[in-house]
């Protein structure tokens, strides 16, 4: 039987990447020529192709320019993005090495659900040097709406699975929300913008990944 663990990456694997932030004031002035203000933006478990076009939106820029720039703008995100990447945009969060070694060597899967876009989730974790332990994953250039991102995870994972052996392990109510919509499990795990007490809905709740034996043993490991 199949079961497959798809852990978001920003404020869940690892800490916010400040030059991947920073891509999406520069795509804003770049593609569609407007100033944007990305640091003031709401944008925590959104996916970039939600937080680009509500960017541009909140400066009024039409639906077709956004559609229609949106190739260019991913495209010069992932150049910014490379050109740009320093360690702090990699930087592991306590205890995640140990607990994705432990998962990876156990009877479940690895993947992400992240709202990067795949180029830039890729290079992140190939320089943190966790990459080797997935095996599938949903992006942010999949859909605007993160629980569509599930979906596209199962067909890159290739195999037969039920929605009830996916977990979806995020840090923010919105990847609790998408867990829902799609009708997978929700772990949250504190260690974003939110509190635990703002995790609420969820199957389980952690403070850290040093909360390893609690996961361990949810997960039945």
């Amino acid at each position: 039987m199949e079961k497959l663990l798809l852990f978001d990456i920003d404020g869940t694997l690892m800490e916010e990447s400040p030059t991947h932030t920073a891509s999406f004031n520069y795509v804003c002035n770049s593609i569609y020529g407007v100033q944007t203000d990305i640091e003031s933006f709401p944008r925590h478990g959104m996916t970039d192709t939600g937080i680009l076009y509500e960017l541009l939106k909140k400066e009024n820029v039409e639906d077709d320019q956004i559609r229609n720039g949106m190739k260019k703008a991913f495209s010069a995100m992932v150049a910014y993005v490379s050109e740009n990447l320093k360690p702090d945009d990699y930087k592991l969060l306590a205890n995640v090495n140990s607990v994705l070694g432990k998962l990876h060597n156990s009877t479940y899967s690895l993947g992400v659900l992240t709202g990067n876009l795949q180029a830039i989730a890729s290079l992140r974790l190939e320089r943190s040097g966790i990459s080797s332990y997935f095996a599938a994953g949903g992006y942010g250039d999949d859909s605007r709406i993160r629980s569509e991102l599930v979906n596209h995870a199962i067909e890159r994972f290739g195999k037969p699975i039920e929605r009830d052996n996916i977990y979806l392990i995020g840090d923010t109510p919105l990847d609790i929300r998408a867990a829902r919509d799609a009708s997978v499990n929700a772990i949250a795990v504190a260690t974003g913008v939110y509190k635990a007490s703002d995790l609420t809905g969820s199957d389980l709740v952690l403070n850290s990944f040093k909360e390893e034996k609690k996961l361990m043993d949810f997960l039945k490991i």
